[in-house]
């Protein structure tokens, strides 16, 4: 089954003969639910796979994110396809036609999605792998847009359709939930096309973020110098070296990533580039490049760029001199007012 192999139509005609082919019923077979750990060694890794599966397949619409995430745990339970969560969604990843699913070599993953995006598709993969289960594709392993036909299309049985997207299951014993035994391997692979959105997926080979955390080898503790410009660390704060280029997007998500579960967190970065003016052993505050600070406690949220050494969209997002009290916020709203 490749499902990159699409009859050379046109949307109209792809959509007609989708339409031909009649919706078989779904049976009594019910999805099994899957549960992986928060406390296991994989669990960060799949659940970034899977998040990376829904909201790259169905954007940020909950409901085509639960199919997606159904059809992904279907397959890790199918004696046909990989036994991760990694495995399922990178499976043929690293060729330009076979991928089972097509961001994964389309492209399509050099463009980010939002901070809110990209916590709500977490929060659709943490649903699943706790073992939320989508009735509406039940046996499901396959899906495609109503404007392209696959060829596979018409050998599998049409069972739903959730927006525009068509779910088919196997024909026979093969798309019964009896098929469905395969147990969960375990050992999920670290995916570099993920590196940008997941510490979990980052390696020594990721260059455009540099983690210089809380005393990390090679980087001095920033002295405390209250009036002299330079930052006060904190506990909870986080002292970084940032590749200063593009939209800075991505760092935004690593730092999104880097305080995960935290009630209060800060990741203050300066350019790697110039460290002579400013870097987590020289914490010159009037140079910080790069700021997002978050406290649960109170509900704040802040991302904040220099508009210098990123192109941001608006500039409510640039640091300046009437936002730059958030760089030594410390959970203290009358710090920051």
């Amino acid at each position: 089954m490749e499902p990159l192999v699409f009859a050379r139509i046109d949307r109209d005609s792809a959509r007609a003969i989708n339409a031909a082919i009649g919706f078989q019923p779904l049976g009594p077979d019910a999805p099994i639910p899957f549960v992986l750990p928060s406390a296991s060694a994989d669990y960060e890794r799949a659940l970034d796979c899977l998040a990376s599966a829904v909201w790259y397949e169905a954007g940020d619409d909950r409901g085509g994110q639960q199919a997606v995430a159904q059809v992904v745990l279907n397959r890790l339970r199918h004696p046909a396809y990989p036994h991760t969560v990694c495995g399922v969604v990178y499976q043929g990843a690293q060729r330009s036609t076979g991928c089972q699913f097509t961001f994964t070599c389309d492209g399509a993953l050099a463009r980010h999605p939002s901070i809110p995006g990209w916590q709500r598709a977490r929060d659709t993969a943490r649903a699943f792998l706790a073992g939320a289960t989508d009735p509406r594709v039940g046996m499901a392993t396959h899906y495609h847009t109503d404007w392209v036909h696959p060829y596979w299309s018409a050998s599998l049985d049409k069972i739903a359709q959730v927006g525009t997207h068509l779910f088919f299951r196997w024909h026979g014993g093969w798309g019964r939930r009896a098929a469905f035994a395969s147990g969960y391997a375990g050992g999920e692979q670290r995916e570099p096309r993920l590196a940008m959105l997941s510490p979990a997926h980052a390696g020594g080979d990721t260059p455009r973020l540099a983690y210089a955390l809380d005393g990390a080898a090679g980087f001095a503790s920033p002295a405390r110098a209250g009036g002299s410009g330079l930052v006060d660390r904190g506990s909870g704060d986080h002292f970084i070296l940032v590749d200063a280029q593009g939209d800075g997007g991505a760092l935004a998500l690593q730092g999104l990533g880097q305080c995960r579960g935290a009630s209060y967190c800060k990741v203050v970065g300066w350019d790697r580039r110039a460290q002579g003016f400013g870097s987590p052993d020289n914490p010159v505050a009037r140079t910080v490049a790069f700021l997002y600070v978050s406290d649960r406690r109170t509900g704040v949220e802040v991302v904040l760029w220099d508009c210098g050494r990123y192109n941001r969209p608006v500039d409510s997002q640039c640091l300046s001199e009437a936002n730059r009290r958030w760089i030594s916020f410390q959970g203290d709203l009358s710090r920051a007012s």
